[in-house]
């Protein structure tokens, strides 16, 4: 996929140039269906083409080299951490230096400790031959800290080949693993021994790429030829295994027990299936299920005999459940009730179970302490600021826990938190060279069109006057109950500090305010997220911030369906769109390798009902005829596994082939041409 450098940068320069340049499911009355074929030399014309002319048309704005450099400048000033993982003993984390393409793999004995390099991912890059950038898409350390199973792939495709470091020479053991795209939650045995890995079955294609995906065991120093299937429909008596299953195992340190957990697609509900820990360990589990996504677990943590499972069965901001893993869910007992806010995750420490919760797009931290007589009151840890806790990092042989905190105008921290609640700040989050002090940050609420009040997060220039007319980009998302909560990007500075305003609309469809704001947003409810991204966009006009010739609005992945949804309701309202690797075409994006998986987020065309809610999210088949588009800007991946390369591509021809007026319709891609062949 484009880098958010880059996409900030052609954004930017369009819009602080005032945004001036930029059917049916029948194959017959879909013109642009051939570029769906990869091979079809008239698609590899047409990328071409858009690619000369993106290219073109972005180089004559004017000011956007001053753009590029400070962007650049402000990308360059500090290092970001993404990822932390730890065992007793030993930090791990990626960290993302100055200049750096992609995260290397850090590590710390302590966090105190000195820092070490032990990977750099670009070490991959150009392999085969291929000229493609390399990236660690996870990695998990072995219980005792001298191992790392890791993913690493090409070219912004997920599709990770695993591999396992060595610690303390630095060195891969002589194997390696490919087909391990859903691997990201790999668990190692407790004797640091082996591990479980997930792997789609070779010979998958279409859009049965990842489908059946299985758990395997393998154990160090024994040929990967040999590595068993420990879960997959029928093995060790597995039962209602889903198609699309995006399997995981947890294993916990302190427990007899292992638990299997099938996930539905994109689909946030599991289920849980139990087996012993030394049964596994053989490879011949005997697998008894436990819950069922009908019991709406979310996330589970084992602790000696027992499971704490976060479950959203009858709480709309979700509650913890305790049960014994040889017990029946019915004896599960509450341990922690619904209240205001919606608990996000857990993690366990040896002291507590810390919980993760939200209220509206803004995250908090709270702690069960763990005592002989079970689980007490919680009690709020205090944090730095209003945030987005990004990572809530606990291990279940060290008290206290480590949070990566980020704000939308404050930069990231690691902090240590300690059995009594008290925060230490540690070094291993750098500090931030981009300075937003002179920058505000509001949050005020748009009413939509059926009186919903809308979060809209806004950040702008302390000295900004609502005049009306301030070059504003609104950008929103709202799918899979997913919120938009505070993150950092130094590069936004150079948006703002020339008084521009960023604008951040919290659409149903999100989970900001529990699963009722994502079932009005989900399915044949969609028209809600597209309706409130028009309703922010209108309450941003009548506010004074903006007006229509200085509003851009942006969306990225099924955030592009709130963007073209807007576009093609209300194009007098915007001056410019930006999608980034949009879904687009909603009919056509079950076919495509990701596609099955989202079906129980958006639906089906498979019914009627189905077929008819999906027309309606769909821009592609919203566009009419000699209408006034305003100007847009796509991106594509042509290596993108989640939103295929078309869907961007079909809807740029569309719209270029029906559009009145002189306004540019841009097709930016990332990724070789060659690759999508």
């Amino acid at each position: 996929m484009i880098g958010k450098r880059l996409v900030a940068t052609l954004f930017m320069g369009v819009a602080l140039h005032g945004f001036g340049a930029l059917a049916a499911d029948n194959p017959a009355d879909d013109p642009f269906r051939y570029l769906e074929d990869a091979a079809s030399p008239d698609t590899q014309a047409f990328f071409k083409a858009e690619a000369a002319r993106a290219r073109l048309s972005l180089d004559r704005i004017p000011g956007r080299a001053a753009m590029l450099q400070r962007i650049r400048q402000l990308s360059e000033s500090g290092s970001s951490v993404t990822m932390i993982a730890a065992t007793p003993t030993r930090i791990f984390y990626l960290k993302a230096a100055p200049r750096a393409p992609t995260p290397s793999l850090w590590m710390r004995e302590g966090l105190g400790g000195a820092e070490k390099l032990l990977l750099d991912p670009e070490r991959f890059a150009g392999v085969a031959g291929v000229a493609a950038g390399a990236s660690i898409d996870w990695f998990r350390p072995s219980p005792d800290g001298r191992h790392v199973a890791y993913g690493v792939a090409l070219g912004g495709s997920e599709n990770a080949v695993l591999r396992v470091l060595n610690v303390d020479t630095r060195h891969d053991l002589p194997f390696e693993i490919d087909r391990t795209r859903y691997s990201a939650e790999l668990a190692w045995h407790p004797d640091s021994r082996s591990f479980y890995y997930a792997r789609i079955p070779e010979g998958n294609a279409g859009n049965r790429r990842n489908a059946n995906v299985r758990l395997y065991r393998h154990v160090l120093g024994r040929e990967t030829a040999r590595d068993e299937i420990v879960f997959a429909p029928g093995v060790g008596g597995a039962r209602d295994v889903p198609e699309f299953v995006r399997p995981s195992l947890h294993v916990p340190l302190e427990s007899r027990y292992a638990y299997a957990i099938a996930r539905d697609g994109v689909r946030r509900e599991v289920a849980v299936h139990v087996t012993e820990q030394r049964d596994l360990a053989t490879g011949k589990p005997r697998w008894r299920k436990l819950a069922g996504v009908e019991d709406e677990v979310l996330a589970v943590e084992g602790w000696r005999d027992e499971l704490y499972l976060l479950s959203k069965r009858g709480s709309h901001h979700h509650r913890v459940l305790r049960v014994k893993a040889a017990a029946d869910l019915r004896s599960a007992r509450i341990v922690v009730p619904e209240g205001d806010a919606i608990i996000q995750s857990m993690a366990l420490a040896r002291d507590a179970l810390y919980l993760r919760t939200m209220l509206g797009g803004v995250d908090r931290l709270e702690r069960l302490g763990i005592g002989l007589l079970g689980t007490r009151a919680a009690e709020f840890v205090r944090i730095p600021f209003d945030n987005g806790i990004s990572q809530l990092v606990a291990h279940p042989r060290v008290d206290g826990a480590i949070l990566r905190l980020q704000g939308w105008i404050e930069p990231p921290q690691v902090v240590q938190v300690d059995r009594n609640g008290n925060l230490k700040k540690t070094a291993v989050q750098p500090p931030a060279g981009a300075d937003f002090a002179a920058i505000d940050e509001v949050r005020l609420y748009a009413p939509s069109h059926d009186g919903a009040r809308i979060p809209v997060t806004l950040m702008y220039r302390k000295s900004t006057t609502l005049a009306g007319n301030n070059p504003t980009i609104l950008q929103g998302y709202g799918s899979y109950g997913t919120s938009l909560t505070p993150t950092f990007d130094p590069a936004r500075l150079a948006w703002l500090e020339r008084g521009g305003v960023l604008a951040v609309a919290h659409l149903r469809g999100g989970g900001e305010y529990g699963e009722a704001w994502h079932e009005a947003g989900r399915k044949a409810t969609k028209i809600n997220t597209i309706l409130d991204f028009i309703a922010v966009a209108e309450f941003l006009k009548a506010y004074g911030f903006t007006d229509a010739r200085h509003l851009a609005i942006q969306g990225t992945s099924a955030g592009g369906i709130p963007a073209g949804g807007a576009l093609v309701r209300r194009p007098e309202l915007f001056a410019a769109v930006i999608a980034r690797v949009p879904v687009m075409d909603m009919l056509r994006f079950e076919t495509s390798a990701n596609g099955p998986a989202n079906v129980p987020e958006f639906g089906s065309a498979a019914t009627r009902e189905g077929e008819e809610a999906l027309r309606v999210m769909s821009a592609y088949h919203q566009v009419k005829d000699c209408v006034a588009y305003p100007g847009v800007l796509m991106t594509a991946g042509l290596n993108d596994p989640r939103v295929p390369y078309w869907e961007p591509a079909k809807w740029v021809a569309r719209l270029r082939e029906v559009a009145t007026g002189d306004r540019t319709m841009l097709l930016k891609t990332s990724g070789i041409i060659t690759s999508i062949r």
